[in-house]
């Protein structure tokens, strides 16, 4: 009777139902009376949509409604389940409703547990529920609320009266709250960025993000700052073609007049816009050929530097010379052809007499490169390399630099080839233009219209690269000698240039004024290629037999016969044991028979316990006849403490002048759904803004949550902020 009882009750519905789903339903025991068919103990309901089980259920027939009674379980799509007390499903718009219910969804790895709630094709509608990620048993965070839907297409969840809780304590409360339960990009608002300072009030950004479209996406970002004023930035990203991706930035902060004043900035008004735009293939739409391209622009324009300190959150702290940048390549396996634009904008000079007109701008260098080939003869080899510079700016000296580098030589294996030896002619040449460039010889002014410099020498280079493997280790080495002897040289250029304007205008000359003189932009030659002199380059590995690094040690030792000295000594050694690293960098000057720079570092990267420790010291000669030392250390530790909780702390410590730049401490917990950082922070560093470079001391208590899939939040407390100006 029960298999009888099963097949009657299949074929129905499979009849009944043919034009809204097909469905099979089973159970131990079914009765019929009317258009209504109960079914009792293990009851089994399945089709193409879901499965579902319960202890007994009722079908109406005329109505197409299906009930289902205790222990309900439902699996609905691939990776949405349920459990309830009781479940109505409508067949014929699919729309489900339980009592006492318990939703997940397995790829969003969110749940919602509530009293009620109405589950369609479109939407979960849940009242007096909670929703969180994490344990279900004994969730670390959740949020309950009177009312919540989860739109199903938008994949976006809406709370109302929603109340945040850790573990079972209440921390805040808001009237609404929505999050997107979906990775893929989309329409909405993004995380706020919140924080406090004392210097700037409340600190509150509001990201809207519109992507509607696969090519581009654009972000509006309005933030105030209670005590400062209030801005927006925003940015538009696209990608134009399968090879080519950018983005256009703009914005605008107004200081409040306040502000403004007691800073004593230059500009109520901070405003600007870039431009960023990156492309592989652009000559090659219109030729073919086995050949590489890429273009690259980064453009910025601004009026003061605090448009990009005042971007984020934290503000920045950018140099106050903002650069824009085009660069063009074009290369094949043997010749290369680069292109490169650089115009600087000297944020510190807005507001003065000459403005940023004489900053000097490289508009444009061009390089064009032979790679290192053999010609007539196989070991007869050759590489060419052109540059032209275009130096301009409006005020004071500019110039055209051509330049040319041709290594000619003979290379050959010997010792069995255990050895390379390099024989090679070398000639650098240089011619240039300039236009009024002043110079002062030490006892009078001249002009000069052009430089050129011609450098010749021999080079002898000796290398060779071995390994061998023993029983228990693996060791290669490597040395290099190389000689350079110079042959034909003529022509340099001045280290100093004239800044005639400023006498132009008036302002009285002396020759130990400093600011009538600048460095000149044209670099020198380096004394590598000017003297007789030996090189020579060391360096060895081991590894151990499962390929582990083992020890890494490098030397370098030069002579310089046309002075008879040698030149600064440069040892590295570095050691691996285990989760132990040791590092120490050593320069040794002959010359004054001290060490001038010592870098020493030993780091542990365990399960539990991960600590760094560096420290630096560096003896750099000053003015002729003093040293101006620099010694400071660094350290860093993380320990890990059971359930999930980690301490970390770090410090930056000047040794030479006897006070801490930075230090911090804090504890980390994280889990799957959800970490926090607490940290507490000091920190003195120099900042540039409109109103000059400050050095900036700030003290702080900073808060970090991120709750999955919810997002981020940031709170900081800065307790004190110094500020005083840097001459």
């Amino acid at each position: 009777m029960r298999i009888r009882s099963l097949a009657f009750v299949g074929l129905l519905f499979n009849k009944l139902l043919g034009n809204v789903e097909n469905v099979e339903f089973l159970a131990s025991d079914v009765q019929k009376d009317g258009d209504i068919i109960t079914a009792n103990g293990n009851v089994l309901l399945y089709s193409q949509n879901y499965l579902a089980s319960a202890s007994s259920a009722k079908y109406d027939q005329k109505n197409k409604i299906i009930e289902l009674f205790g222990n309900v379980s439902l699996m609905r799509g691939e990776y949405e389940t349920s459990r309830a007390e009781y479940a109505r499903i409508d067949l014929s718009t699919n729309e489900m409703i339980f009592e006492n219910s318990f939703i997940m969804d397995k790829k969003k790895e969110i749940w919602l547990q509530g009293t009620q709630s109405c589950n369609s094709d479109e939407m979960v509608s849940v009242k007096n529920s909670i929703v969180s990620s994490c344990n279900v048993s004994d969730p670390d965070w959740h949020i309950g609320f009177s009312k919540g839907e989860l739109n199903k297409q938008s994949k976006f969840l809406h709370l109302y009266n929603p109340v945040f809780y850790v573990k079972n304590t209440p921390v805040m409360y808001l009237p609404y709250f929505g999050f997107s339960t979906d990775k893929t990009r989309r329409t909405g608002l993004l995380t706020p960025q919140l924080s406090y300072s004392k210097d700037e009030g409340l600190v509150y950004l509001q990201p809207f993000y519109i992507a509607e479209y696969n090519e581009w996406d654009l972000e509006f970002d309005p933030q105030i700052r209670t005590n400062r004023g209030v801005g927006l930035y925003s940015t538009f990203r696209f990608a134009d073609s399968p090879y080519s991706s950018g983005y256009i930035r703009g914005g605008v902060f107004e200081e409040r007049s306040e502000y403004k004043q007691k800073e004593n900035l230059k500009n109520k008004q901070h405003s600007g816009i870039e431009v960023g735009y990156d492309r592989d293939k652009l000559v090659g739409y219109l030729i073919d050929g086995d050949f590489k391209e890429g273009l690259w622009l980064e453009f910025v324009n601004l009026n003061d530097i605090d448009y990009l300190n005042l971007r984020g959150r934290n503000g920045g702290n950018y140099d106050s010379l903002v650069q824009s940048k085009l660069n063009y390549f074009i290369t094949t396996d043997n010749q290369y052809l680069g292109t490169y634009a650089k115009y600087y904008i000297d944020t510190a000079k807005i507001g003065t007499k000459y403005g940023n007109d004489d900053t000097l701008q490289e508009l444009p260098r061009i390089q064009y490169h032979s790679f290192f080939d053999t010609f007539i003869v196989p070991n007869l080899t050759y590489s060419f390399d052109f540059k032209y510079h275009n130096y301009t700016r409006k005020i004071g000296a500019s110039a055209n630099q051509y330049e040319i580098d041709i290594p000619l030589g003979l290379q050959f294996g010997i010792f069995d080839d255990y050895a390379n030896l390099y024989l090679s002619q070398n000639l650098y040449a240089s011619h240039i233009d300039y236009n009024r460039a002043k110079y002062y010889n030490g006892t009078d002014f001249y002009t000069n219209n052009s430089d050129d410099i011609i450098n010749h020498y021999h080079r002898i280079l000796l290398e060779s690269d071995i390994a061998r493997a023993f029983s228990s280790f693996y060791h290669t080495l490597n040395f290099k000698f190389d000689y350079i002897k110079p042959g034909y040289n003529d022509g340099d250029t001045n280290e100093k240039l004239l800044k005639y304007y400023l006498i132009q205008d008036g302002m009285a000359y002396n020759a130990s004024n400093l600011s009538l003189f600048e460095d000149n932009f044209i670099d020198r030659i380096s004394n590598k290629y000017t003297i007789e002199r030996l090189a020579f380059e060391g360096s060895q590995f081991f590894y151990d037999s499962m390929g582990q690094k083992l020890i890494r040690h490098s030397i370098k030792q030069s002579y310089n016969f046309d002075d008879s000295y040698m030149e600064s000594l440069e040892n590295r050694f570095n050691l691996y044991y285990g989760n132990f690293d040791f590092a120490n960098k050593i320069e040794y000057s002959h010359i004054d028979n001290d060490l001038s720079k010592i870098q020493t570092g030993i780091s542990y990267n365990g399960s539990k316990i991960a600590t760094r420790v560096w420290h630096t010291y560096d003896k750099n000669y000053y003015d002729g006849d003093a040293y101006d030392k620099e010694s400071y250390i660094s350290g860093s530790a993380n320990f890990k403490l059971p359930y999930n909780y980690e301490l970390f702390a770090g410090v930056d410590y000047d040794l030479q002048r006897d006070y801490t730049k930075m230090w911090q401490s804090g504890i980390h917990y994280k889990r799957k759904c959800w970490d926090y950082s607490l940290i507490y922070k000091e920190d003195i560093e120099p900042k540039n803004t409109s109103a000059g470079i400050e050095s900036k001391k700030s003290q702080g208590v900073y808060l970090y949550f991120s709750f999955y899939p919810l997002g981020e939040f940031k709170y900081d407390f800065s307790i004190e902020q110094d500020s005083k100006a840097i001459n």
